[in-house]
């Protein structure tokens, strides 16, 4: 089968997130990408909203996700928004996040750091 995907890219969200306590306190901006992996073959044909994944509800769930929860790591965050997804769109087959911090203690050798991490469904 072809890859088929839908992505969301540069999501940028601000969070509590982090291991220091200066990052849990004032927290920091995020980028996030999120992509999915479903079969569009049904929709290609009815041309229908319901027959693949409403990224609006996707983006929303992601929101939802990362501004309702504290993780310590973006391992766990990423791991969230994949788990969350999966759960909302049941013929999802995949979900790979990931996740930027732009902010760092380093000196300015790097321009960020990634996460990413990918999730099937139990149902592929």
């Amino acid at each position: 089968m072809l890859e088929e995907k839908i992505t969301l890219k540069g999501i940028t969200v601000f969070g509590y997130y982090g291991v220091s306590p200066m990052e849990r306190e004032i927290g920091q901006k995020l980028e996030l990408d999120v992509e999915f992996h479903h079969d569009f073959t049904k929709a290609c044909v009815t041309d229908a909203l319901e027959d693949t994944v409403n990224y609006e509800r996707a983006y929303a769930k992601v929101m939802e996700t990362v501004e309702g929860n504290r993780f310590n790591l973006l391992e766990t965050l990423a791991d969230a928004i994949c788990r969350a997804l999966i759960e909302q769109f049941p013929s999802v087959r995949s979900v790979r996040t990931t996740v930027r911090k732009l902010t760092l203690p380093f000196p300015n050798a790097m321009s960020h750091v990634e996460v990413v991490v990918e999730r099937t469904s139990s149902e592929s």
